[in-house]
């Protein structure tokens, strides 16, 4: 390997290091939103003007008043004030935050490599296997709070919350044999031939 390509290998693998960085973060945050009950306070999934918390006491009264329809609310959390709502819906959205953040770092990262023709043909499969589990980590997250928001759930399936976990660790581990294909030379690989 010449001295270009090992270093825009690094280059790649330092990008795909720090989304490991991001993801470790993120489930952190999961585990967080979970274990506050959080999951369920933002009811609805708008990608680009749900970056934005509520802004003042009306959007957030509106909100609140969203909240108020779910199950949660009703058989759970019937008592809760709106400094309460304000509490788990932070976490939620920060979960959120943070998974838009990720997914700008690797939209960002993504176009400024090729730009710079520093992805080899034999990273492509590889790429393409991250942005699916990437996407596909995305909608299992919405299908798992959307299962929260109807009849009688006041949280949501564990099911989808283990696949949703599962995933992210997929995701997670993925992203990091990734990265240490392209940093670990090919001669240094010990493998068992057993």
């Amino acid at each position: 390997m010449s001295l270009t390509a090992a270093k825009e290998n690094k280059s790649v693998a330092t990008w795909l290091l720090i989304g490991v960085g991001m993801t470790i973060i993120q489930i952190a945050l999961g585990g967080i939103t979970r274990l506050t009950g959080s999951g369920l306070s933002i009811t609805e999934w708008d990608v680009i003007t749900g970056s934005l918390p509520p802004l003042n006491e009306a959007a957030w009264l509106a909100e609140f008043d969203k909240y108020k329809q779910t199950p949660q609310f009703q058989l759970l959390n019937f008592d809760f004030q709106l400094s309460d709502f304000k509490f788990i819906f932070f976490w939620e959205w920060f979960h959120r935050l943070w998974a838009r953040l990720i997914g700008l770092v690797f939209a960002f990262g993504f176009i400024w490599f090729i730009v710079k023709k520093s992805f080899k043909k034999e990273m492509i499969g590889s790429l393409l296997v991250l942005f699916f589990l990437g996407a596909l980590q995305g909608l299992v997250g919405w299908i798992m709070v959307a299962s929260g928001l109807t009849g009688d759930a006041v949280y949501v399936k564990p099911t989808r919350l283990a696949m949703h976990f599962i995933l992210a660790l997929g995701l997670l581990s993925y992203t990091y044999w990734f990265a240490l294909k392209l940093i670990v030379p090919k001669d240094q690989i010990i493998a068992d031939k057993k």
